[in-house]
């Protein structure tokens, strides 16, 4: 019995990923990124490191700016849905900015030009599960900001 639930739990598994993930789009540290079979308006962010938890610190963050209302969700690529584990994560797809503002709110900073981009002509981060909200809470308040690179 056990090998028939293997096979059936690995097919399952590889069927769902195939249905659910387009073209693979980048990878990180903690994720990999798909475009959404089902919409490529979309994404889906696949945690592939233990214990990062980075997919749920954005559905963490992106809730709250929309609870909240201070403006934070200009500032940010909508999440649409997030798995009952927090392993996959649904996120606005947005394409690569050619300008970078010289302020950002102070509590985004991991500020790797790569974790932005823009939706329309909406300047977003769609990568900020690392950020400094648990110290210094959503404020509006904005910094200057050092782009960086690789």
């Amino acid at each position: 019995m056990a090998v028939h639930e293997d096979y059936f739990n690995a097919t399952i598994e590889r069927d769902f990923f195939h249905f659910m993930c387009g073209e693979m789009l980048g990878s990180g540290s903690f994720r990999d990124v798909y475009v959404f079979a089902h919409d490529p308006k979309w994404v889906v962010k696949i945690e592939t490191g233990a214990q990062s938890f980075s997919n749920i610190r954005e559905w963490d963050v992106w809730n709250d700016a929309e609870y909240i209302g201070e403006g934070a969700t200009k500032w940010l690529a909508p999440c649409k849905s997030i798995s009952p584990c927090g392993t996959v994560l649904i996120q606005r797809r947005t394409k690569p900015a050619k300008t970078y503002p010289k302020m950002i709110p102070t509590w985004m900073t991991d500020t790797k030009r790569a974790n932005f981009g823009m939706i329309g002509s909406k300047f977003v981060a769609h990568d900020y599960g690392l950020h400094q909200i648990y110290r210094s809470g959503m404020s509006k308040r904005l910094s200057k900001v050092e782009w960086w690179d690789d």
